[in-house]
């Protein structure tokens, strides 16, 4: 089977959804798969991988995503080659799958896309719902089929009016990495004492992620236990903040950061930490809570959406629903409790045998032959393309999505009058 995996973004970087799509790349492959990555953006310096094309694209801010009006030639006629097209970003992926492919297409809601514009556009939480009430059901009507990674956010997508059939299938991980790390980091190596209980985050330093809850948490949970230690894995935007805030909250000989690592060190930090913390309620089903549960830590997370469907509070972990105040209870009550910490971790362990990449893998594959029994992508009303061209239902979204792109003066940052005027005008040769 010819598959296309298409990502508005796909860089070597600590991202959960490039993971995720280079993890069932190589599953799919060894199934024995034809699997092609379509993307977005500048060349990879160090020369593209097998199987990935890339169209030019313009950067959307400083988030790592980009934007098009149209694929390349070569891209498009690849799409039209494939038997399935699977999506996976809303912007940007669904949206070209359908105007150019001639297949099944599935989308996987890896973002709580309605938690993401709070975060990133300053809107109250009732106005960003407004725009997400339009904008899922009208993209993921461009797919065939939508999964979702856990039932919670199934429930979430069908509040806010999609309308497509809703798969639960739950994001894999190559588990096996994360049981037996190949070099596995200790305290000694990270600069602490021997006697120090690390907390660990793992994953993007940005706003979205509730950093500084985490931080203001940590500060009282290590308060309560000085031998408390928090090292946060990743980098991003919010890094220099977050340095800052450590300082003025006391404990920034307690706060580290790594700075960027490659993925594969991942399981070497997670070998050294004790507990895995995180303060985020945008996930949809954390494959950085899988890899910590692989490798036998307990979690102290916030009860969300995601989080729940993994997360059995009590006895892989403690959830709360108080981010503000329960996050440093449950850090204080694993690190006050080795006994508990310990069991809990191997509970974790065990419990994250049901995300084997595998096993994800050949459900994925069998809801792809499905698809290529029925083909449901024959009854469509739409034709390829026609729904993009209607921009004064999609102007009000068009100029949401523009707020997010720097000032067109700023040195690099592209054109907020090419964004706006532009993205969606396709009644061109292209807009087939």
């Amino acid at each position: 089977m010819r598959i296309g995996m298409v990502t508005a973004c796909y860089k070597p970087v600590i991202n959960g959804v490039t993971r995720m799509i280079s993890l069932y790349k190589q599953s799919l492959e060894e199934l024995g798969h034809e699997v092609t990555i379509f993307t977005l953006g500048e060349p990879d310096p160090a020369g593209e991988e097998p199987g990935v094309v890339r169209s030019p694209a313009v950067a959307l801010g400083d988030n790592g995503y980009y934007v098009t009006a149209r694929y390349t030639n070569q891209a498009q006629d690849l799409l039209q080659e494939m038997d399935i097209i699977h999506c996976h970003h809303l912007f940007m992926s669904v949206e070209l799958a359908h105007r150019y492919g001639r297949c099944p297409i599935v989308y996987t809601n890896h973002t709580r896309y309605d938690l993401y514009t709070g975060a990133y556009i300053p809107l109250p939480q009732p106005a960003a719902d407004a725009i997400m009430r339009q904008v899922w059901p009208d993209f993921t009507d461009l797919a065939d089929v939508v999964i979702t990674p856990s039932d919670s956010v199934r429930e979430v997508m069908t509040n806010f009016g999609v309308r497509k059939p809703i798969e639960v299938i739950e994001n894999g991980v190559a588990l096996e990495p994360f049981r037996t790390p190949s070099n596995p980091m200790t305290k000694q190596a990270l600069g602490l004492p021997e006697s120090a209980i690390l907390v660990i985050y793992v994953g993007r330093l940005s706003p979205e992620k509730n950093l500084s809850t985490l931080l203001d948490q940590f500060a009282v949970a290590q308060e309560m236990v000085p031998e408390l230690h928090l090292m946060l894995v990743g980098h991003g935007p919010s890094s220099n903040l977050l340095v800052k805030q450590a300082h003025d909250l006391g404990v920034g000989s307690q706060v580290h950061l790594s700075g960027p690592i490659d993925y594969e060190s991942i399981t070497n930090y997670l070998a050294a930490a004790d507990i895995f913390a995180t303060a985020s309620v945008t996930e949809v089903h954390p494959l950085t809570i899988i890899e910590a549960m692989a490798s036998g830590l307990p979690i102290a997370a916030v009860s969300s959406p995601g989080i729940v469907d993994t997360v059995e509070s009590g006895k892989t972990g403690f959830l709360t629903r108080y981010p503000e105040s329960g996050l440093a209870t449950a850090m204080v009550a694993l690190a006050l409790n080795k006994e508990l910490r310990l069991q809990m971790g191997v509970n974790a362990q065990i419990a994250s045998s049901r995300f084997d990449i595998r096993e994800t893998a050949k459900r994925t594959v069998a809801l792809y032959e499905r698809l290529q029994e029925t083909r449901p992508d024959l009854l469509r009303k739409r034709e390829h393309g026609r729904w993009a061209r209607n921009r004064d239902r999609l102007q009000p979204i068009v100029q949401q999505l523009d707020r997010l792109l720097p000032p067109a003066d700023k040195p690099g940052s592209g054109s907020r009058k090419w964004f706006s005027s532009d993205l969606f005008d396709l009644d061109g040769p292209d807009g087939e």
